[in-house]
C-alpha cells in the first residue's frame, strides 16, 4: 500500500491505527520489529518523555505512584481509630462523615484549578504544592480538636489531595505510549490503593500502642520525604506535542488516493482533512523551535519549579471552562460515573469497617481491624492485573478489527470488574448484618478493591482515548463526578446504615456501583457516533490552543 493512498479521517476522534497488519505503515513501532504502531508518534528531540529510557520512564512512574501512596496513606490512617477519634476529640461520627465527605467533594473540585495549573505551567509545580499542603495537614490533623478543625483541615486536606486523582493519569499520559497506558494506571492505582491499605493497617497498630495523633505526625514526616524525592528527581513530563501533531487519533480509510477535485471539496469540510500518514500527524520543522523545555535542559534547568510554553495560545481560564462543556458529551459521562462509582469500595469501606469489627459479634481491636486490610491488598493485585489485562483486550480487538483500535474496546474488560462488584457489596454488607465469620466480611472487601482498581483503571483508559490532546479536560470529569457521587456516599451512609442496616445499604451501594457499568454496553453500542458528534468542538478546541 502507497503512503499516498491513506486517507485520514478526522471525523472520529479515538479512532486509531493501532495494529500495522500489512506490514507496511512508515511509522514508528513498538520494539522495532513489532506490527503494534507508536500513538502517539514520538519525536525526534531527546527532550520528548516519549524517548525517555525505560529505566527513567519508570523511575517517574514509581514517584507518581509513591505520590499517590503517600497522599492515600494519610487520607486513610484514622479509619481503623474512627470511633476512638470520635470519642477524644469530640467530634460524632456523623460530622466525622460530614468532614470526610467534604473532603471527597474537594478532591474532584479542586481539580479545575490544578489541571489548568498543570496544562498552562507544567505537571511539577502542581505536584510540589499539593505536597506541602499534604505535609502540613499532616502535622495540624495530629493536634486538633473540636469539630470545627476537624471540618477545616478536611477541606484543606481535600485541597491538597486533589491532584492524585487527576494530574498523575496526564504524566502518565505524557510519558507512555496507547499500548502501555492501562498497564500504567494500573500500577498507579494499585499504589494509590496500597497507600489506603497501609494506612488502614498500621493506623490501627499505631494508635494501639502509641496514640492515633502519632500516626499523623508519621503522615507529615512521608510528605516532607516525597517533597524532597520531588524536588531533586521528577522531571517535568510536559511536553509541547501540539507543535509536533496538528491533529491525532484518527484512523486510516483504505481508498484510492484522492484526486484533485477531492482535496479542493475537502477545504469546505473542516471536519475531514487530508494529510499523509506519518502517525496521523503534520509535523513542524523541529529546527524552528527553541527554548530550555525543547533542548536538552542541564540537572539545575530541571529543578525549576514550573514550565511554560508561549506557543500555547489557550488561556488559563479557558483551560477552567472547557471541562464543564464535556458534561454534554455521553461518553464522558458515562465514563465519570463508572470511575465515580468505582471510587465507592474505599470510602463506604472506610467508613464502616471499624464500626463493624470493633462490635459484637467480632470485638475486634484496632491493630486487628486494621489486618483485616490485608484481604484489600490481595484485591488490589487482583484489580491491577485486571487492569493490564484491558491493554491486551485492545489489542486482540484491534487485530481483529483490521488494526483499528476503538476505545470502546477496553470496555469490556469491565465484565470481570462487574463480577468483582456484584460478590464483594453483597458478602460485606449481608456479612456484617448476619454476623457471619470475619472472614466473610475480610472476602467482600479484597472484592470489592479489586473492582475498585480495575474500573478506575478502565474508565480513566477510556476516556483520556476518546478524544486525544484533551486528556487534561477529560480528567476533571471524572475527578468532579466521583467528588460529588462520593460526597453524597459519605455524608449519607452512616444515617443509612443506622436506618436499614449493613446489608440493604451495601444491597443499595451495590446495585449503584453494577447500573454505572451496565451504561458501557449503550456505550460500546453508541460510543463512536457520540465520539464523531462531538469532533468538531474537539477539533476547535485543538485549534485553540494553536491560536488558529
Amino acid at each position: 500500500m502507497s503512503r499516498a493512498a491513506l486517507r485520514y479521517d478526522l471525523s472520529v476522534p479515538g479512532t486509531e491505527q493501532l495494529i500495522d497488519t500489512d506490514h507496511t505503515a512508515d511509522q514508528a513501532h513498538a520494539g522495532g520489529r513489532s506490527d503494534i504502531i507508536l500513538v502517539p508518534q514520538p519525536t525526534s528531540l531527546a527532550a520528548d518523555p516519549l524517548n525517555w529510557s525505560s529505566l527513567k520512564k519508570y523511575y517517574q512512574l514509581f514517584l507518581l505512584s509513591l505520590y499517590a501512596c503517600a497522599f492515600s496513606y494519610g487520607e486513610n490512617t484514622l479509619g481503623a481509630a474512627w470511633t476512638e477519634i470520635s470519642e477524644e476529640t469530640g467530634v460524632t461520627l456523623t460530622n466525622m462523615n460530614g468532614g470526610s465527605a467534604l473532603n471527597y467533594l474537594l478532591l474532584g473540585l479542586t481539580n479545575v484549578f490544578w489541571i489548568s495549573a498543570a496544562l498552562k505551567f507544567g505537571r511539577r509545580p502542581v505536584f510540589l504544592a499539593t505536597t506541602v499542603l499534604c505535609m502540613c495537614t499532616g502535622f495540624w490533623l495530629g493536634k486538633f480538636s473540636g469539630t470545627a478543625q476537624w471540618m477545616a483541615n478536611m477541606a484543606l486536606n481535600g485541597i491538597g489531595t486533589s491532584a492524585y486523582q487527576a494530574v498523575i493519569q496526564l504524566s502518565i499520559f505524557d510519558t507512555f505510549f496507547a499500548h502501555e497506558r492501562g498497564r500504567m494506571l494500573s500500577v498507579y492505582l494499585f499504589g494509590q490503593q496500597l497507600g489506603s491499605i497501609l494506612g488502614l493497617i498500621t493506623g490501627g497498630a499505631i494508635a494501639d500502642r502509641i496514640g492515633w495523633r502519632w500516626s499523623q505526625y508519621i503522615v507529615g514526616i512521608i510528605d516532607a520525604s516525597v517533597l524532597l524525592l520531588f524536588i531533586f528527581t521528577f522531571e517535568e513530563t510536559a511536553f509541547p506535542r501540539f507543535l509536533f501533531t496538528r491533529l491525532e487519533g484518527v484512523v486510516p480509510a483504505r481508498d484510492a488516493e484522492p484526486t484533485p477535485s477531492e482535496l479542493d471539496d475537502d477545504k469546505h469540510e473542516p471536519a475531514k482533512l487530508k494529510m499523509t500518514p506519518t502517525a496521523g500527524t503534520t509535523h513542524t520543522d523541529v529546527a524552528s523551535l527553541h527554548g530550555p523545555e525543547i533542548l536538552p535542559r542541564t540537572y539545575l534547568e530541571k529543578l525549576k519549579p514550573w514550565t511554560y510554553f508561549p506557543e500555547d495560545q489557550t488561556s488559563f481560564w479557558v483551560y477552567v471552562r472547557r471541562p464543564f462543556l464535556l458534561f454534554t458529551v455521553p461518553n464522558i459521562v458515562i465514563a465519570g460515573f463508572i470511575f465515580a462509582f468505582g471510587c465507592t469500595a474505599g470510602i463506604v469501606s472506610f467508613n464502616t469497617i471499624s464500626s463493624i469489627l470493633s462490635e459484637p459479634p467480632y470485638n475486634f481491636s484496632t491493630t486487628a481491624t486494621g489486618l483485616v486490610f490485608f484481604a484489600a491488598l490481595i484485591g488490589s493485585i487482583i484489580g491491577w492485573a485486571t487492569g493490564v489485562l484491558s491493554d491486551f483486550i485492545v489489542l486482540f480487538l484491534a487485530r481483529r478489527n483490521r488494526g483499528v483500535r476503538e476505545p470502546e474496546m477496553r470496555l469490556w474488560t469491565l465484565c470481570i470488574s462487574f463480577v468483582y462488584a456484584g460478590v464483594g457489596y453483597m458478602m460485606y454488607g449481608w456479612g456484617a448484618q448476619a454476623g457471619l465469620s470475619w472472614v466473610v466480611v475480610a472476602f467482600g472487601l479484597g472484592c470489592m478493591i479489586a473492582h475498585q482498581v480495575s474500573a478506575c483503571t478502565i474508565a480513566t483508559a477510556y476516556a483520556m482515548e476518546c478524544f486525544p490532546g484533551i486528556s487534561g479536560e477529560l480528567v476533571v470529569v471524572l475527578a468532579i463526578c466521583s467528588s460529588i457521587i462520593n460526597f453524597a456516599l459519605s455524608y449519607s451512609i452512616q444515617p443509612f446504615i443506622e436506618a436499614t442496616g449493613f446489608g440493604y445499604a451495601f444491597l443499595f451501594y451495590g446495585l449503584c456501583v453494577m447500573g454505572s457499568m451496565v451504561a458501557a454496553v449503550p456505550t460500546c453500542i453508541w460510543g463512536k457516533q457520540w465520539r464523531k458528534n462531538a469532533a468538531p468542538r474537539w477539533a476547535r478546541w485543538l485549534a485553540e490552543r494553536e491560536g488558529r
